[in-house]
């Protein structure tokens, strides 16, 4: 096996048995065989809608960190994207007869708070390229388990997540993660060993969390213990 060619695609090397870990959730599974129960597509969508307005303001600290306006588009284009896909969630919601004020009423589950905190804390705290590395493992995992999935699994006909497969796994967002790549590689260049290991760590923190969520999502976790 070749070396990376770079440090986002080393990043992306380390990550890839996640991915191939991920592809095999119930949930996921549970997609592309179209019978995942509504109920557990239905917590998935309060949950993740908060995530994404945690998403902007991610963007909007680390907008405000960055001095080059070249990073400061990177972010603008993912705050844009971001706007795209809840337009996306309250579709679905539409759909499933989910009031679109329900999705800004549930508290995301312990793993689900977690993860946005760790995203927030790593914007306010790091730097622009942990910033970046800290939302990376989002942009690449769900267009990467859409096209894995789609590519061994065929798609029927009368699957009702075919528009969330379509959205995932559009070609339209591989720009912008070309962009977060580039981001991280640009920072990589002029960064400290220590400094490239602290974007890699953000990034990582981020990979695990997602692998784990797909379980939180299928089991609908809450906060209640027993």
């Amino acid at each position: 096996m070749s070396e990376p060619s770079s440090f986002s695609q080393s990043l992306l090397v380390t990550a890839q048995p996640y991915i191939d870990a991920q592809v095999k959730k119930p949930f996921l599974q549970g997609l592309i065989n179209g019978n995942l129960p509504v109920d557990c597509f239905e917590y998935w969508l309060k949950v993740d809608y908060p995530y994404l307005l945690n998403f902007i303001k991610v963007m909007a600290v680390a907008m405000s960190k960055a001095d080059d306006p070249q990073d400061m588009r990177v972010f603008l284009h993912h705050i844009q994207s971001i706007q795209q896909e809840m337009l996306d969630h309250e579709s679905h919601a539409a759909r499933i007869g989910l009031p679109k004020d329900e999705l800004l009423r549930h508290m995301p589950g312990p793993l689900k708070y977690s993860y946005m905190r760790h995203q927030l804390s790593t914007a306010h705290q790091g730097s622009v390229g942990e910033a970046q590395a800290s939302v990376l493992a989002c942009q690449w995992g769900y267009g990467t388990c859409c096209r894995t999935l789609l590519a061994r699994h065929k798609l029927a006909e009368d699957n009702p997540y075919r528009a969330w497969f379509a959205f995932h796994a559009a070609d339209e967002h591989l720009a912008g993660l070309q962009m977060s790549l580039d981001l991280l590689d640009r920072h990589a260049e002029t960064s400290t060993p220590q400094q490239r290991r602290k974007m890699e760590d953000a990034f990582m923190v981020s990979v695990r969390h997602e692998t784990m969520l797909w379980d939180e999502y299928f089991n609908k976790g809450d906060w209640e213990w027993h």
